[in-house]
């Protein structure tokens, strides 16, 4: 399976059936819409209760933010 990234997960890795997560991964896909990330300003695909961008919150998470 290729390698799978998006905006509000990150990368994806497969851990047990790659069908589940490649039919999460699509899912997740259409239902993101294009926002502006609240800390960043990068134009992102996120889920619409989403305002950071992956990358942020992990720095959020490791005490990087911005």
């Amino acid at each position: 399976m290729s390698n799978l990234h998006d905006d509000n997960f990150g990368n994806y890795h497969t851990d047990g059936d790659p069908s589940e997560t490649m039919a999460f991964y699509q899912d997740v896909q259409r239902r993101s819409v294009t926002k502006v990330c609240r800390q960043c300003g990068h134009t992102v695909r996120l889920l619409p209760d989403y305002d950071l961008c992956n990358s942020c919150a992990d720095a959020n998470e490791k005490g990087y933010g911005y």
